[in-house]
């Protein structure tokens, strides 16, 4: 799978994700569904599957305003594993996400799209859940809200 990631790829995270598919996000939604189709367009983009599951786990949470149904998110997942390469999580990547939690301060969760990132030499990620431009051992935090 190294062979087909290259420097030019991209990820998100699980927030973008969310927005991009809960139909009360209003302009972030917009925002989160045009850059997914920019960057799916450019032929960057490219999951890790830490996202997809917390994209599963949010997007049908029963206290949503209006969580999607099951079989609505797994249509989702099952044709967005099909589209992109999804790297997977390997006990490297635990390793390495553990190893930067307290160095870098990040959640667990967190630490493991970073940390999947940084293994297969994805230079950026786009979240809103970090400091815009924060780079961290060569990865870089955009937000696509700004």
């Amino acid at each position: 799978m190294s062979e087909l990631i290259g420097t030019n790829n991209v990820t998100i995270d699980t927030n973008v994700l969310v927005y991009a598919h809960d139909r009360d996000a209003g302009v972030k939604r917009e925002r989160a569904k045009q850059l997914i189709h920019d960057l799916s367009e450019s032929d960057h983009l490219i999951f890790v599957a830490q996202v997809l599951n917390e994209f599963y786990a949010a997007i049908t949470r029963p206290r949503r305003t209006n969580p999607l149904p099951h079989e609505e998110a797994a249509q989702i997942l099952s044709d967005l594993a099909a589209a992109y390469i999804v790297l997977p999580l390997t006990s490297a990547i635990t390793i390495r996400a553990l190893n930067a939690i307290p160095v870098h301060i990040l959640s667990f969760w967190d630490s493991l799209i970073w940390a999947a990132a940084k293994e297969h030499g994805t230079p950026t990620i786009y979240s809103e859940d970090f400091q815009h431009d924060r780079d961290i051992e060569g990865v870089k935090f955009v937000n696509p809200f700004l």
